[in-house]
């Protein structure tokens, strides 16, 4: 019997996405190029944030010194070579899909979006818990039995 599966909705792209019961890691990411955009996104916004204290500023400040220091001084500037032909070349346009309604929602495949193995037909929304299971015994401080 096929093993479960997990839904659920992308972080990034909003997209339902189904993770099989081996492959779940508790991702919130699909199997697209989500996770590359979420950590891309989550580095820029890091390095604005550093951009914007003082110490990121002083940073930046002393990186563009030793850039002019390193630039060759050049006090006149040439004329910028004309083209040659300045006409663009024909482009065929194809028309813009009509967009999809609102209520249309996208099909959910029947296949992990990971490893592209069979689930049965149920999902779970949420992830599996495992039962910790406790010895009963007690010890004292040295880890032996009383």
């Amino acid at each position: 019997m096929p093993a479960t599966g997990r839904l659920f909705v992308c972080a990034h792209c909003r997209a339902q996405a189904i993770v099989c019961r081996r492959c779940d890691r508790g991702q919130i990411y699909c199997n697209g190029g989500c996770s590359q955009a979420a950590r891309r996104a989550s580095l820029r916004e890091a390095a604005q944030r550093y951009q914007l204290s003082r110490r990121g500023r002083l940073a930046h400040a002393e990186r563009m010194r030793r850039y002019r220091c390193r630039q060759k001084k050049v006090t006149h500037q040439g004329s910028a070579a004309q083209a040659a032909n300045a006409l663009l070349p024909l482009t065929l346009t194809t028309p813009a899909r009509a967009p999809a309604s609102a209520g249309a929602s996208t099909p959910v495949s029947e296949h992990c979006h990971f490893c592209r193995c069979a689930y049965s037909g149920f999902v779970r929304l949420g992830p599996l818990r495992r039962r910790v299971f406790r010895d009963v015994r007690t010890t004292d401080r040295t880890g032996h039995d009383p």
